[in-house]
């Protein structure tokens, strides 16, 4: 194709790139939602789970920015559509007719600000200009319009800008040769602008939506020991310092996990303020303040990711204060008649619901404090549920409403086919030595020290085993005292061998039901993975 002819295609992709990375801008800091974000959102909805959940774990961390990256080059493809509209056949049509140049810059303003606003996001599920967006509230939804508005005006004056200042689609006389020349170098010219307003659009979204992944060795997080002075002397050894400095996980060393593509919301809590409704007797909203007043309640909880792999990274245990939501139902004189789910909404469109039994069990809260600090931006500020037993799909972060209902609910996660009861499998994880480590008999008088830390919810784990043999026997492994029924228990096994050469080395877990960690290896997908931890090991003399 001649650049005369792709021209208008060209300038119309070049502000559409412009257009969006101011739209961009306004979602990152949750002014207006972004129309490529929505379509995206839109699209998985209507992707059945058994295709869709098997393409998400296998492109990894890179799924959400892979999917945001392909939407937002097809919005830049529309626009350019647009470039070649206006100028192919709108411009021809009023070139005869008496029309200001201000009217111009309206009608291509206009033009895709309601294909946007009355059709994308309508269709995204986000009403029209976006104003049901996850994040909108009363006193937004009145700038969602204008955000949207101001940026294809910005559209409008980059096109402009391409077309000569003041001369938006003009003709200009010129010979054939100076029109080929002139668009040569128009193209040329907008071709560095394109790429480099693109490289900026992508290093935003790449900066945004990459965050820090799990450490790649078995190592566990470091933290804060506790209970040492009860705990049997195996775990005073120097090669089991890691694991037990880890008890605790340090909140920079958390896992995070969220749905939002551009990182966890930032949240305001002098405007924050949680609504408690529905089947409850007399509804409320609260202030974190007011939260804060009531009876506090502290506890230890491990969260493990329903997408964490067998001998993954993805679990941490940290303490956790707040407000049981027994004390906070009985401050509005308790749950009402046929009260069945409890559902936690966020800030960031995310929701679940578990049963009022479950909600209603001692040690399930909601938090306002991880391990004796202010609860971390990327951790749910101001306010997060903890639900023991669960996998940490089910304890919503950045809660902004909770209601009580008489019937089932299915939550984000649970509409994408993962399970709904949210319980978490049997596990456990080995951590020492690492992965393919090399292990000399000669330094410890002839052992190997293997550890780990195990988890089977609130079901607790009574025993850990270690296969040294590719699971033909099992010897039992020494068990720290957990810190609480709802938290990992960490184990240590002191291997004495003679034998060198590569090893593979095997634990298991039984809970505290009796019931023994099944040996069947299945994916995350949905209920969580299963199987028992391996790790290779290299003994040498």
């Amino acid at each position: 194709m001649k650049s005369s002819a792709f021209a208008p295609f060209w300038k119309g992709c070049v502000a559409g790139i412009v257009s969006l990375g101011f739209l961009f801008v306004l979602r990152i800091g949750q002014i207006a939602p972004f129309p490529p974000e929505s379509a995206l959102e839109a699209f998985l909805k209507i992707i059945p789970e058994t295709v869709q959940e098997p393409s998400i774990q296998a492109l990894g961390d890179f799924a959400g920015e892979s999917g945001l990256i392909i939407a937002t080059l097809i919005a830049i493809l529309v626009y350019g559509a647009f470039g070649v509209l206006f100028e192919k056949w709108y411009a021809p049509k009023i070139s005869s007719k008496s029309i200001s140049k201000l009217e111009k810059f309206l009608i291509y303003s206009i033009v895709p600000f309601l294909f946007f606003g009355l059709i994308v996001l309508p269709i995204c599920g986000d009403s029209v200009f976006g104003i049901s967006s996850d994040f909108a509230n009363s006193s937004s939804v009145f700038l969602f319009p204008l955000a949207l508005l101001f940026g294809n005006m910005i559209y409008c004056l980059v096109l402009d800008w391409q077309y000569g200042a003041t001369k938006l689609f003009a003709k200009v006389p010129a010979s054939r040769k100076e029109t080929i020349s002139a668009s040569r170098r128009s193209f040329m010219e907008n071709g560095v602008l394109a790429l480099g307003a693109l490289a900026f659009l992508a290093a935003g979204i790449n900066g945004l939506l990459t965050s820090p992944s799990p450490p790649e060795s078995s190592s566990a997080p470091q933290g804060t020991p506790i209970n040492l002075a009860n705990a049997p002397s195996i775990f005073e050894d120097p090669r089991l310092s890691g694991l037990v400095d880890s008890e605790v996980t340090s909140n920079g060393n958390f896992y995070e996990v969220d749905i939002d593509t551009f990182g966890p919301p930032s949240v305001d809590a002098s405007t924050w303020s949680l609504q408690v409704t529905g089947l409850v007797q007399n509804p409320k909203t609260y202030a974190l303040s007011d939260l804060q007043n009531l009876p506090k309640t502290t506890e230890y909880n491990t969260f493990e990711c329903v997408s964490n792999d067998v001998n993954g990274n993805l679990i941490g245990n940290a303490e956790w204060g707040g407000v049981s939501l027994s004390d906070l139902f009985n401050d509005m004189g308790g749950v009402s008649e046929g009260a069945d789910t409890v559902i936690f909404y966020s800030v960031d469109g995310y929701s679940v619901g578990i049963p009022i039994e479950k909600a209603l069990e001692s040690d399930s809260m909601i938090a306002y404090e991880m391990n004796s600090v202010s609860l971390p931006q990327n951790h749910g500020f101001p306010l997060r549920a903890v639900i023991p037993g669960l996998y940490g799909m089910m304890s919503a972060k950045w809660i902004r409403k909770i209601q009580v209902i008489d019937t089932t609910y299915l939550g984000y996660w649970q509409t994408r086919g993962w399970s709904d009861s949210g319980e978490v499998q049997t596990l456990a994880f080995i951590t020492v030595p690492g992965d393919g480590s090399s292990e000399s008999l000669s330094d410890y008088n002839g052992t190997v020290l293997v550890g780990g830390y195990a988890y089977a919810g609130d079901r607790g784990i009574s025993s850990v085993e270690v296969s040294t043999d590719s699971g033909k026997t099992w010897q039992q492994a020494v068990l720290k005292p957990a810190i609480s029924n709802d938290t990992w228990t960490l184990w240590a096994f002191e291997w004495a061998t003679t034998n060198t050469g590569i090893v593979n080395v095997y634990a298991r877990a039984t809970d505290g039901t009796g019931a023994i960690q099944t040996s069947s290896e299945t994916s995350n997908f949905p209920n969580g993975a299963t199987g028992y931890a391996s790790i290779m090991v290299k003994v040498t003399k």
